[in-house]
């Protein structure tokens, strides 16, 4: 991280609540509780101030139930529909950064349509949302595929370095041993991490890394490429201290010593 990227992460020391960044969470369902509850926490553990989780009435209380540092709001459906999206929207016009996607299972695309088309700050996009995001041209967006999510991008533009040049403000993490990160600025690869990583809920911790480093003012080339080395990061410092049997949880638990660190 240069210097002018730390800058932009420093505390002013006369800052208040939500001055540092406040993130958006709009993901789970029926089906998942973990993902979006994964996500929020490893942006606080990132350095922004609040996070907010928009998720399924079903699933509500338990993701409440994870952290005493979640705040969690709710849509009356097991999965995203037209009735849930002027919740999101309220949670999105909140947020400095939106994530959504992860968990989310089975969103309706009219309903991810809607809230694309009626909020313009930042986004990360993940998992499930993948699909309506691209398919839509999102712009001042970072989308996080993995391989088989990104055969969506491929097909319908190509390469993911065309889809690149036909939206706007837009950058494409690609997940893999080594992720590629897709700019205006060409490709940055970042390759780091462990092994251990492949465990469930990686992703989930990416996509509110990265959030959380666009709510504290970092660009999305910025925020993408120092969120995946961070992630990377926390992922080898728990491999390091126990070993194959490190969970989500426990790499989220590293990440401010890897925001230190890098």
């Amino acid at each position: 991280m240069n210097p002018k990227q730390q800058e932009k992460l420093d505390r002013n020391k006369n800052s208040h609540k939500g001055e540092n960044g406040k993130v958006g969470v709009i993901g789970g369902s029926k089906d998942y509780s973990g993902a979006p509850a994964l996500a929020a926490q490893a942006a606080l553990k990132t350095g922004c101030d609040l996070t907010k989780i928009v998720t399924s009435e079903k699933v509500s209380d338990t993701v409440d139930s994870y952290s005493e540092n979640l705040i969690v709001r709710s849509y009356p459906s097991g999965y995203l529909n037209s009735s849930g999206v002027e919740n999101c929207l309220e949670t999105a016009s909140w947020s400095d950064s939106l994530v959504v996607g992860p968990g989310m299972s089975k969103p309706d695309n009219k309903a991810l349509t809607q809230l694309f088309s009626s909020y313009d700050g930042p986004m990360v996009v993940d998992a499930d949302a993948i699909d309506t995001a691209a398919r839509q041209k999102v712009s001042n967006t970072v989308l996080t595929p993995h391989q088989e999510e990104a055969r969506i991008i491929r097909q319908k533009y190509g390469s993911i370095a065309n889809f690149i040049q036909e939206t706007k403000d837009t950058v494409v993490i690609l997940k893999g041993s080594t992720d590629k990160i897709y700019s205006d600025e060409g490709v940055v690869e970042v390759d780091a991490g462990d092994p251990t990583m492949t465990v469930g809920g990686t992703g989930d911790l990416l996509a509110g890394v990265v959030g959380s480093l666009i709510s504290q003012g970092l660009n999305l080339s910025e925020a993408a490429e120092i969120g995946a080395k961070l992630n990377a990061e926390a992922g080898e410092i728990a491999a390091g201290e126990l070993g194959s049997g490190a969970t989500s949880k426990d790499i989220m638990s590293y990440l401010p010593q890897a925001l230190n660190s890098i």
